[in-house]
């Protein structure tokens, strides 16, 4: 039973950090190099570097909306 505890949390953290690395990559806020920077902390520190990269990445996409919605008005 502890096996599978176990073998699931390691699933959803690979999961997190797969979705998290096509995030990066899709995104139009950073350069080739910054990206592939980025990838290599999510996979290299997999919860420190995945939760560093997920809050950086949150807080640019914030910035940039507020940025969008004021050139609308």
């Amino acid at each position: 039973m502890f096996e599978y505890a176990l073998l699931s949390i390691a699933a959803v953290v690979v999961a997190f950090q797969l979705w998290l690395t096509l995030r990066v990559w899709k995104s139009k806020l950073y350069e080739p190099r910054q990206k592939l920077l980025q990838a290599q902390l999510i996979w290299l520190l997999p919860l420190l570097g995945a939760g560093l990269v997920f809050h950086v990445l949150w807080e640019d996409t914030k910035v940039e909306r507020k940025a969008a919605a004021r050139e609308e008005r």
